[in-house]
């Protein structure tokens, strides 16, 4: 686990207008009518306003959270700047980011200025974060010796958003493989749904664990997740399915059956999670291209996905395109406008992203 963390860097202006509620005191509104009084009623007035003031709610943490599978990496110059111009739309203050290299953990303190705290993890086409809040605690999610349930490891961190008592924990997250060969058809695949299933118990045991450990974590889990709540799905597994990745062991604490569909609503239910069902401005739902620029990926299917906890406030979210007719519509946008071909150039995936506060 790596983790370069630089001085936070403050934002003045939030993404939204959040419309949050402020009391009004009653000692607030009256103090004018009795400034006059005299001194003793000034005096018991001021000390009814200290009280009402440590009363009043606390300024919310506001904060735009995205994720975005770059696709293979970040090696080349001009997919790089592509992948850049994404991310620089929609001016995140965390950023998700699966499918990067060792090679590409030096560029991600200066990727994309703004966000110069970066999570990592060794391997090849990993999760990473990147992120202008101080990062608390990091590290990776997998499976307890001897079990071997995980190609790829889970993302996390603990985030210092602002909010004067609450810090939000954030996972990355990249399941097992939506096939294994292309061209990838949307068809049943019990061999690859039962380890994406495994993953997701270790995910909501982790969670769990973490929340019981500080009750004060708000959770959001993004990532990409290799199936689509709407493709055929194996309903449930008796028994570990054959055809499962060379070298997979279940951990013995595991029972059957597994429980899978819907996935993955139910997975999220059952980690205390809401799932986002995030489409663009046009309304389309999928993440994922059809046939360019990775011909393996024959159908258009939505395979990435944000999820939070109950505590946090969702103001918006969004799948983003540059194909859609209105590019300036939805969720505020920043820097240069996206030119058509641009969602496309950078990646086989579209970013996805969310306006969200803790109060």
């Amino acid at each position: 686990m790596n983790h370069t963390a630089q001085p936070a860097i403050p934002r003045s202006t939030p993404h939204a207008v959040l419309g949050l509620r402020r009391r009004i005191s009653f000692a607030g509104r009256t103090f004018a009518l009795r400034m006059f009084v005299g001194a003793a009623v000034a005096t018991v007035l001021t000390s009814m306003m200290t009280i009402t003031a440590a009363e009043e709610t606390p300024s919310p943490a506001e904060f735009r959270i995205g994720f975005f599978n770059i696709y293979l990496g970040l090696a080349n110059a001009s997919h790089r700047a592509a992948v850049v111009r994404q991310i620089q739309r929609t001016a995140p203050d965390i950023m998700g980011l699966s499918e990067i290299n060792d090679a590409d953990h030096a560029l991600l303190p200066t990727l994309v200025p703004g966000l110069p705290n970066v999570v990592t993890q060794p391997g090849g086409l990993q999760p990473a974060l990147l992120t202008r809040y101080p990062v608390l605690s990091s590290g990776s999610l997998g499976s307890t010796a001897p079990a071997n349930e995980f190609r790829r490891k889970h993302l996390w961190a603990v985030l210092d958003v602002g909010h004067e008592s609450r810090n939000l924990l954030v996972y990355v997250v990249h399941t097992e493989s939506w096939c294994y060969k292309g061209p990838c058809a949307n068809v049943k695949r019990p061999a690859l749904e039962f380890p994406r299933a495994i993953e997701w118990i270790r995910l909501k045991q982790d969670i769990h664990a973490k929340r019981k450990q500080d009750p004060n974590l708000d959770v959001v889990v993004m990532g990409d997740w290799n199936d689509d709540n709407r493709s055929p799905q194996t309903d449930a597994f008796a028994a570990q399915p054959d055809g499962v990745f060379s070298g997979f062991v279940l951990g013995a604490d595991i029972d059957f059956p597994v429980q899978h569909v819907p996935y993955p609503n139910l997975q999220c239910e059952q980690a205390g999670l809401r799932l986002l069902e995030s489409t663009d401005t046009d309304g389309n739902r999928n993440t994922v291209w059809a046939g360019t620029p990775n011909p393996a990926l024959q159908t258009a299917v939505k395979i990435d996905y944000i999820a939070h906890s109950e505590g946090i406030e969702v103001v918006g979210h969004e799948v983003l395109n540059s194909e859609v007719s209105d590019p300036d519509a939805g969720l505020p946008k920043y820097g240069e406008r996206l030119n058509v071909g641009d969602s496309r150039a950078a990646s086989d995936h579209l970013m996805v992203f969310a306006d969200m506060a803790i109060e």
